[in-house]
């Protein structure tokens, strides 16, 4: 009995005892993220050898036949006055089938001038007259080229009563936002103002009032005065000028300096009310004057007397 009363009594006290679950503790590692080293590839610059295939130039084909001259000038008779046709100068090939003739032009007014006449053909016994002209050579008088009136003009080329375009983009002037110049025009303005130099003392005597107002008489009577006959016709005056510039001191109220260089007045003392026709703010506008190419009369063979004998006025 003791036996099986120790037997339970273990049993009790093993039921009794609670087990409780073993828990595998999980340890988080967290593993810093290794350093991928960013490789870069530089572009490889691949150098192209560039072959300049030469141009194949066909050369010109000598003459098979001979072209008589007299067919080329019995065409320029046709066009002009036997006496304008000089001597027979060349027959030169354009390509296998082309050709032009030149001969001398006599005609007066055109020295050193010559005609040429344009031929092709099928065949030899086939030539066809293209085209005549008269053409200047290297030491021809011709026309000099057109070149723009703003290129042309020069200094002192406005008068009285003439008036420039309006240029909206003009390099020496700037937009007038402030109403006054800048204070320094001049980058060095050492050699203006010396280290010697002070109020009062840079010069023995300087403009007495009186001095003042006898320039003043004079500029207001002068060739830039407001009373001058290119001011009175003048649409504006130098009040309203880009190129106006005043005077310092208390003339500069009245009278500046002049720094178009287009105008009659430039590098002048010039009056506020003077005004000239080289105003920067004209209302005429900048005709387009269309450049053509130089073309040549050859139309014109009759009518030039160059002896001055008119045997038809005689009858």
């Amino acid at each position: 009995m003791s036996r099986l009363k120790n037997r339970n009594r273990r049993v009790k006290l093993n039921l009794g005892k609670t087990a409780e679950p073993e828990t595998e503790q999980v340890v988080e590692v967290v593993t810093e993220p290794e350093a991928v080293e960013t490789i870069v590839e530089t572009p490889k610059v691949v150098e192209v050898e560039t072959v300049t295939i030469p141009k194949v130039v066909k050369p010109i084909p000598k003459l098979t036949f001979k072209i008589d001259p007299d067919l080329a000038r019995a065409a320029l008779h046709e066009v002009t006055d036997k006496a304008h046709v000089g001597t027979y100068i060349s027959t030169e090939p354009t390509s296998e089938s082309t050709a032009v003739i030149t001969f001398d032009s006599l005609m007066p007014g055109y020295k050193s001038w010559t005609w040429v006449v344009m031929l092709s053909w099928l065949d030899q016994d086939h030539l066809t007259i293209d085209e005549v002209a008269m053409v200047p050579s290297e030491t021809a008088l011709i026309a000099p080229a057109w070149i723009p009136w703003s290129q042309r003009l020069e200094a002192g080329d406005v008068g009285i009563g003439d008036e420039l375009p309006y240029r909206a983009v003009d390099p020496a002037l700037t937009a007038g936002y402030a109403g006054v110049e800048e204070e320094s025009v001049l980058e060095d303005t050492s050699n203006l103002k010396p280290l010697w130099w002070s109020l009062g003392l840079g010069r023995e005597r300087i403009l007495s009032q009186e001095g003042r107002e006898l320039a003043a008489t004079r500029w207001s009577q002068g060739e830039f005065a407001g009373s001058s006959i290119m001011a009175r016709v003048a649409k504006a005056n130098c009040s309203s000028c880009g190129f106006y510039l005043p005077l310092a001191g208390s003339l500069g109220s009245a009278f500046g300096a002049c720094t178009n260089a287009l105008s009659p007045a430039d590098g002048k003392v010039v009056a506020l009310n003077f005004g000239c026709g080289a105003h920067s703010e004209t209302d005429v506008v900048e005709a387009q004057v269309p450049s053509l190419d130089l073309v040549y009369d050859d139309t014109y063979d009759q009518g030039l007397n160059v002896d001055g004998d008119d045997e038809e006025s005689t009858h």
